[in-house]
This record gives structure tokens, C-alpha cells and sequence, in this order.
């Protein structure tokens, strides 16, 4: 049951994904779509689905309420009626490849992060605003841009395309990449400022920076869609410490501190240096990080072997100028012989999504192997 979760709040929430959906629904990129888009009834359909699973709306029974209704004002106040009833939120895994996971998140969960996100941050400054600066219908985005701010007494300003004027006890939260921008594109930070860094690894040379510009501090969160978030850092070389609301079960797999002790497994192998203190050791999977989304190496390999043009193919994560993980790939053509293979191949990627999307290509007659016959790095 959630109280907190106010009609202006849901109103913001609501804007954020409807364009997400509606973006995803037309195949457009969302900067392709106007602030208020006109929508058929078939996209009405749609995104009344949508807002009924990211809202739990099926547990009240008001979903089909939603098709009488021509606002998103209107929308806001039926979603603010029905939260009071829900059991909480469902996200979706960001991934470029394959079908997005569904992750129900309790607010009792959420709650509970919220308040261990505060005590973390309250570790190293007094918060007075959040300026969130990365889409609220996504898990970090509503968990830093709305339940902690909420759940707390805070100011929030959510940023669109450049950051707002900052000022003392402001905490900043957005992604990786943007994080990489201010590094280059600001070179002075107001006292007292601490920013947040979540979705995917912050590299060290982006937080290196930031804090000889004069941030005072960047505090990284690790999680995952399923999780939430489990645990943060102040520094790269420093180990994880986990949330206060998870405690360690065993070496693969954390316990709710609260409630039901639900337990999950982490998305990575780690290496405990404490019972709360770790250090991460590699994927369980082929999933990295890309400005956010989850990729799959293997599916985007396979993609590429599907053009007509490319025979074999192998895919691998590269660190980009900016310390950013990136894809590349090695292929193998069909035909070799022709010198029109890259320009080919090149004119189809440039319409895939650019985390998917490899920034370079190794074009060679055999994919690269050892003498035990195993892949090996180009």
C-alpha cells in the first residue's frame, strides 16, 4: 500500500512512460516524438495495457476505467486511488535483446530502499534536493527520482535535457554516460553536492575526474531489475557495501532484512571480503551493460549472422575512449572477395540501437581461435 505516491508524482511517472511506450510501440526514437503526441485508438489500447501492468491495476479491478478517460490527469487520479489497494510496481529489464523480463516490486521493498539509500547518503552530506536526471518510469529512475525523495521529505527537480543551477546539499542522479559528459563538460562543482551513479559501472578514471573538479562525492549503486538496488561505493577501488535492508545468505545469494527475509541471487560472481564488503567477479551470463541496458553478446552475435552478407560472427564487450564498455565484432564474410562488404553491413547497423550496435568491426577469413581451438580476443 502506498500513500506516498501522490497524483502529481503519478502524473510525472505516467508522462515518462507513456512516451517510453508509446516510442517502443511506433519503432521511433523518442526524441522523434512531439511533447503531446496524437494516438489512434489501437495505441489508446496499448498504453492503457501498459499503465494497467506497470501499476498492478488488475489487483483493483479499475483497469478498463482507464478507456473512459481522456487525460493523463485523469488517468493520474484513477492510478492514485488504486495504489492505496496495489501490492506495488512492476519494471521492465532493460534489454536491447530478447523479451524484457517482468520485475514485481513490493512497496515494502521499495520503501525499505528508499529509507537505506537515505542513511547511505547520509553517511557523507545533509540531502535537501534530488535532481534526477534519468527517466522516472525506469527502477533507478523512480526509486531515486520519486521513493526516496518522497519517502524522506525531500525537494526533488527532475531535469530534462541539461542539469538545473545546483546549490549546496543537492544529490544528482543519473547515468553512467552523463556521468562521463560532466566529467568532460564541467569543471566546477557547488560545495557540497554528491552525485549518484546507477545502471551500469561507473568507470574510474569518469569518477577521478569529477571529484578533482570538485563534486564531493559520487556514490555508485549495484543491483539489478530483479533486485533493486543491493549495494553501493564511494570510490572504484573500493568494495561494495550492502544496503542495510539486504544481508548476506550465502556467497551467491542475499536475504531481505525485513518482512519475509525473501531471498535472490546476485546477477554476478563476488568475492566476499566481509560479511557485508565485496568486490564483483564477472557475470553469471553474456550480459553487459550499455548505457544502462543489459545486452546479450551472444544474441547480437547471432543478429549479425543473420545478415545475409556475414558467415560467422563473434561479439565481445571493448572499453570506449570515454571508459564506457561498448560492443565490438569480429566477422567473417560470405564473400570475401567483395570490397562492398563493410559499407553493406555498416548502412544496416546504423539502424540497430546503439547499445547494440558495435562501434567496430574486425573483418578476417577465420574468427579468431587458440590452439585448443577456443575464441580468443582481436
Amino acid at each position: 500500500m502506498s500513500t506516498w505516491l501522490t497524483p502529481s508524482l503519478i502524473s510525472q511517472l505516467l508522462r515518462s512512460l507513456l512516451q517510453s511506450e508509446l516510442s517502443t510501440y511506433r519503432g521511433v526514437p523518442l526524441s522523434f516524438l512531439p511533447d503531446a503526441p496524437a494516438i489512434d485508438s489501437l495505441e489508446r489500447l496499448y498504453l492503457a495495457s501498459s499503465v494497467a501492468e506497470f501499476f498492478c491495476l488488475h489487483e483493483t479491478g479499475i483497469e478498463d476505467r482507464l478507456l473512459m478517460e481522456e487525460s493523463v490527469e485523469a488517468w493520474s487520479q484513477l492510478v492514485a486511488q488504486a495504489v492505496a489497494h496495489t501490492s506495488g510496481l512492476v519494471f521492465r529489464t532493460s534489454g536491447s535483446t530478447g523479451e524484457p523480463k517482468a520485475c514485481h516490486h513490493r512497496w515494502a521493498d521499495i520503501e525499505a530502499e528508499a529509507w537505506a539509500l537515505h542513511q547511505r547518503l547520509s553517511e557523507r552530506m545533509t540531502p535537501e534536493r534530488v535532481v534526477a536526471w534519468l527517466p522516472l518510469h525506469h527502477l533507478y529512475g523512480f526509486m531515486l527520482g520519486m521513493a526516496y525523495p518522497a519517502n524522506n521529505g525531500l525537494e526533488v527537480t527532475v531535469a530534462d535535457k541539461a542539469l538545473p543551477p545546483l546549490r549546496e546539499g543537492d544529490v544528482v542522479v543519473t547515468v553512467p554516460p552523463r556521468w562521463a559528459y560532466l566529467a568532460k563538460a564541467r569543471s566546477d562543482w557547488p560545495k557540497g553536492v554528491v552525485g549518484v551513479s546507477s545502471t551500469a559501472p561507473l568507470p574510474g578514471a569518469v569518477a577521478e575526474t569529477l571529484s578533482h573538479h570538485g563534486i564531493a562525492a559520487v556514490m555508485e549503486i549495484y543491483g539489478s531489475s530483479e533486485t533493486g538496488g543491493v549495494a553501493t561505493r564511494f570510490s572504484p577501488a573500493e568494495p561494495f557495501t550492502l544496503l542495510s535492508h539486504w544481508h548476506r545468505e550465502t556467497s551467491e545469494t542475499l536475504v531481505a532484512a525485513h518482512e519475509d527475509n525473501r531471498s535472490v541471487a546476485l546477477p554476478d560472481q563476488v568475492t566476499w571480503r566481509s560479511k557485508s564488503r565485496f568486490t564483483l567477479a564477472g557475470r553469471h551470463d553474456d550480459i553487459v551493460s550499455i548505457g544502462g541496458v543489459n545486452v546479450s553478446t551472444t544474441a547480437v552475435a547471432q543478429q549479425l549472422e543473420a545478415l545475409s552478407d556475414v558467415s560467422q560472427c563473434a561479439v565481445r564487450p571493448v572499453q570506449a575512449g570515454d571508459g564506457q564498455t561498448r560492443l565490438k565484432a569480429f566477422v567473417v564474410p560470405v564473400d570475401a572477395s567483395r570490397d562492398d562488404i563493410a559499407t553493406r553491413i555498416d548502412a544496416t547497423l546504423k539502424d540497430w540501437p546503439s547499445a547494440q550496435r558495435p562501434i567496430s568491426i574486425t573483418y578476417g577469413e577465420a574468427l579468431p581461435r587458440n590452439t585448443m581451438g577456443k575464441l580468443t580476443n582481436w
